[in-house]
């Protein structure tokens, strides 16, 4: 675990079947505990950064958008920084000058 605020075993387990974030892109959601970990890649085997979010609404979400793991990183810190328990946060999607999608969040 690279860094995490209020994420559990438990967590770290069902992560395992976690909703990517960008199946709820222009929807806000509840985080409750999140992380950043390295985890081996299913094609390459080469190790990848995640990050994730535990949800009220989702459980579980993941993310491997070097974009939303950044804000996930800020997240963290704000919500340990702030002692929350929970925090509103929007997950957007965004469009590149290449024409590839991004996903970003944003406290609400």
């Amino acid at each position: 675990m690279v860094k995490s605020f209020n994420f559990t075993r438990k967590d770290e387990i069902n992560s395992v079947s976690a909703t990517p974030l960008q199946n709820a892109k222009n929807e806000n959601v509840t985080v409750v505990g999140g992380a950043i970990t390295e985890r081996p890649d299913h094609d390459t085997g080469e190790m990848a950064t995640v990050g994730l979010l535990v949800t009220e609404e989702y459980g579980a979400m993941s993310t491997i958008s070097k974009t939303a793991i950044r804000g996930i990183d800020m997240l963290i810190d704000y919500m340990t920084e702030e002692n929350l328990e929970k925090c509103e946060i929007m997950i957007k999607a965004g469009t590149s000058k290449s024409g590839r999608e991004f996903i970003t969040i944003q406290i609400v």
